[in-house]
């Protein structure tokens, strides 16, 4: 997987508007990964919800945010990544505006992490953890 691919994925599915439940951190995060990899890691919560109050509460059912992260890619079968193109992680408190300041992002390259914003995507340094592909 090329910095290249994953890019070119992250611009064509994250420059859409932000939508709770279509078009949010989590969805554009996992429907990256999924054309990426041909799995949704977020597929057992589609459709689930379509506001913020709704996203929140179903964060709050699995246990937080991070905890939510887990389950969905060990449902997934996801393996722990190393931070690498392509990976989907999820990022440090306070650096995102997501639930708790965190968000769903994709790894373009090791340093570069793509996460969805108002209108297309932010860049940040990293996340605090990650998964990948079996």
């Amino acid at each position: 997987m090329t910095p290249d691919q994953v890019l070119e994925e992250v611009e064509r599915v994250m420059s859409a508007r932000w939508q709770w439940g279509v078009a949010d951190c989590c969805a554009s995060a996992s429907d990256v990964f999924a054309a990426l990899h041909g799995i949704d890691p977020m597929a057992p919560v589609r459709g689930m919800y379509d506001d913020a109050m709704g996203a929140y509460r179903l964060i709050r059912d699995w246990g937080g945010f991070p905890e939510m992260a887990e389950a969905m890619a060990r449902i997934a079968c996801l393996k722990v990544g190393t931070g690498q193109p392509g990976e989907i992680g999820l990022s440090a408190p306070g650096n995102a505006g997501g639930p708790d300041g965190r968000a769903m992002l994709i790894c373009i390259q090791p340093g570069q992490w793509a996460g969805k914003s108002e209108m297309g995507y932010t860049v940040l340094p990293g996340a605090e953890r990650s998964w990948r592909a079996a």
